[in-house]
């Protein structure tokens, strides 16, 4: 087993791709007080994105795409976030006003912006100044409506409003969380706008219309993984593969592909829709007589049903497959028993084919079939899992972040990957590869599958902090067929 290729990438969110080939304009009052008004939940990204817009249109449409990301039900012409939030930032300005600041830029203010009343107040001990605020403990409890980590949280404020502890650092995870429809975001076009909020809606689509029939006019399979994006939130990566026999496809340079549309739909629970996405594309059709897709989409944390589907448009054929998965929440600090921070690794290992360099600036292309695993200068190439051959060569690739650093800004780690039988022997071990940041991306192999004889495996990979002094690993199953 050998290293194919390291990479400090992180999955990169539209947030950091957006383009600005022109000089933005200046911002203006309005700009400005928008900025002003939604600090308080405002990501660092977002506000980066909005300032270097080039011009007053797209910031407006910046500002509706804003608040329809955290629109707890866009089928309503009301938002319901949106009126909650004004009502509770003036209830904070009222209440929290310190040092000649509103309190909805205090610590106190922002607490309830982002959680809500707490669900008991009390004093904390000792002498207070005369004049000033007596200062609290909040504490919120864990209920349907709001979960809290552990079944209580107590947050202890001094008389300026001011959080004890590292509870002020967790504001920007808190903001992002009311991201509920991370899939809307502010991407851009070819001539670098802004996409309109209307085009990023979903549509009344043929494939739409299908996704929710059981159709099953040519066997589809659906494989997921979930990887951390840039704001810390979570992707999900859906690989989509279906026998592309009996569909139209086109033969070029000796490669066939078929043109085929891919969607997929996430609801959760309750029956409302939480992610939609639909991408036209030309997918390859490999040896084995499958063709293989992508679709990328922005979910929170949850359980959710989804179905996915494929539309072959010029014969009229589509499948449906549907399945129950769970997001994970990468927004959270991973803590050891002591208290301490522990690195984390993404949800899933990816099993690839290649990894291609391509340059920061060079377009996307709408029709790639594997755009949803493009990074900010590297495009993945994945292979479904279940149909891995011995002629196949395979890259092992994965993200490692929150690894503890040293006072120059130096982390200390190591990574290395692991091949067993499922439930048995270990069969080779890769040496390590050092890691000297806190967030951290990389590929292992290429692994010829020649030497292994068909059956189940297990990737593992495992990663170590000597900062931290932690380790961790990760597992992911695949099979080499007859």
């Amino acid at each position: 087993m050998r290293h194919a290729r390291s990479t400090l990438l992180v999955l990169a969110g539209v947030l950091l791709l957006l383009p600005a080939p022109l000089p933005a304009q200046k911002l203006d009052d309005d700009d400005k007080k928008f900025l002003g008004e939604v600090q308080p939940i405002l990501l660092p990204a977002e506000k980066a994105a909005y300032e270097k817009l080039k011009d007053k249109a797209d910031r407006l449409e910046f500002q509706k795409i804003f608040w329809a990301r955290r629109d707890p039900d866009l089928g309503t012409p009301a938002n319901e976030f949106q009126a909650q939030y004004f009502k509770d930032r003036a209830t904070a300005d009222e209440s929290y006003r310190v040092s000649g600041r509103a309190g909805s830029f205090s610590d106190c203010g922002r607490t309830l912006i982002l959680l809500g009343k707490p669900d008991e107040v009390q004093n904390r001990p000792g002498p207070a100044e005369p004049g000033a605020r007596v200062p609290e403990v909040w504490i919120y409890k864990d209920r349907p409506d709001r979960r809290v980590q552990g079944g209580k949280v107590m947050v202890a404020f001094d008389s300026e409003c001011r959080a004890d502890g590292d509870f002020a650092q967790q504001f920007g995870r808190m903001a992002a969380s009311k991201i509920v429809h991370p899939d809307i975001d502010y991407k851009a076009d070819k001539d670098g706008h802004l996409v309109k909020l209307a085009d990023q809606l979903p549509r009344n689509t043929r494939i739409r219309a299908l996704i929710g029939e059981a159709r099953q006019e040519f066997p589809l399979a659906f494989q997921p993984a979930y990887f951390r994006v840039a704001n810390g939130g979570t992707a999900l990566l859906g690989l989509v593969e279906g026998d592309a026999a009996g569909l139209v496809a086109a033969d070029g340079g000796g490669a066939k592909t078929v043109s085929v549309t891919v969607a997929a739909s996430a609801k959760s629970a309750d029956g409302k829709e939480a992610g939609w996405t639909e991408q036209a594309v030309n997918a390859p059709v490999g040896a084995n007589g499958r063709f293989l897709a992508s679709f990328k989409m922005g979910l929170k944390p949850g359980k959710y049903t989804l179905r996915t589907g494929a539309l072959d448009p010029r014969g009229n054929k589509a499948s449906v497959v549907s399945a129950p998965i769970e997001v994970p929440d990468f927004s959270q600090v991973a803590t050891a028993a002591d208290g301490s921070t522990k690195p984390q690794l993404s949800g899933t290992l990816l099993v690839l084919k290649d990894i291609k360099e391509s340059a920061p600036s060079a377009p996307e292309d709408p029709a790639d079939p594997f755009a949803a695993f493009r990074l900010t200068t590297a495009r993945l190439i994945p292979v479904f899992t279940a149909s891995l051959h011995k002629g196949d060569s395979v890259i092992f690739f994965f993200q490692l972040y929150d690894l503890q650093v040293d006072p120059t800004g130096k982390a200390n780690g190591s990574v290395r990957l692991k091949l067993m039988k499922e439930g048995g022997s270990l069969l080779n071990s890769s040496g390590e590869t050092p890691i000297f940041t806190s967030v951290f991306s990389t590929g292992i192999g290429p692994v010829p599958l020649a030497g292994f004889p068909p059956g189940k495996y297990v990737a593992r990979v495992e990663a170590t902090d000597r900062i931290a002094q932690k380790t961790i690993a990760a597992d992911a199953p695949f099979e080499i067929q007859p």
